[in-house]
């Protein structure tokens, strides 16, 4: 056998080795959160590190404080270093405050990140309650309509009224609804919007 032959033959056995070893190899994987800490109103974004592109979504599961996990999220990549941000942010109505934890795997790759949600005062109103407003302001709003609407607010816990009971006297000011239709417009921000909902209350200016 010439020289040659045995060259190549060696360089392919190496090639065959190597390629071997090559696919069975598992892409590395690290992920991690834009904060620690996230409060209402902030939107979830996760950062992943990998290795090499494969044909596999990262897939994703976040455990709450009470170790209750979410369906898996399948989120696929085609970078190695990749941001993905939650369209939704952070609300009372679907988060409750705490520790959670974030177990991703891709490719047979796995890694974790944890991050706090705190209750800190801040004021986030779900967007279906925008729509809501807009729905009422397409009929003949009345004061019950938009008192509804707070109370819906008070009740599900997103505005904070220290005492409040519902006396069943209504008065919402005139002025205010400007306010309420700015708010549904983008103009003022959920925290402001609610803050000044939680003052005119306690101050007896709104009765709801």
């Amino acid at each position: 056998m010439s020289w040659q032959r045995q060259t190549l033959m060696l360089v392919g056995v190496i090639s065959l080795v190597l390629g071997v070893q090559y696919s069975f190899a598992t892409p590395s994987l690290e992920i991690s959160t834009s904060k620690h800490v996230y409060e209402y109103g902030d939107f979830l974004s996760i950062n992943f590190l990998v290795s090499e592109i494969t044909s596999h979504d990262i897939v994703i599961h976040i455990t709450d404080s009470s170790n209750k996990t979410s369906a898996p999220i399948n989120l696929p990549i085609d970078n190695l270093n990749s941001t993905i941000t939650s369209p939704f942010p952070f609300y009372k109505t679907t988060f409750s405050p705490g520790t959670y934890r974030i177990d991703a795997n891709y490719s047979n790759a796995t890694a974790s990140a944890s991050f706090d949600l705190v209750d800190s005062g801040k004021i986030a109103i779900p967007t279906e309650f925008k729509s809501l407003v807009k729905t009422v302001q397409q009929g003949s709003p009345t004061d019950k309509s938009y008192a509804g609407i707070i109370r819906e607010l008070i009740n599900d816990n997103i505005i904070n009224i220290p005492g409040y009971n519902q006396t069943g006297q209504v008065h919402v000011p005139q002025w205010f609804i400007k306010n309420v239709q700015w708010w549904s417009d983008d103009s003022i921000s959920d925290n402001d919007f609610g803050m000044s909902i939680q003052y005119l209350i306690q101050k007896g200016i709104i009765q709801v």
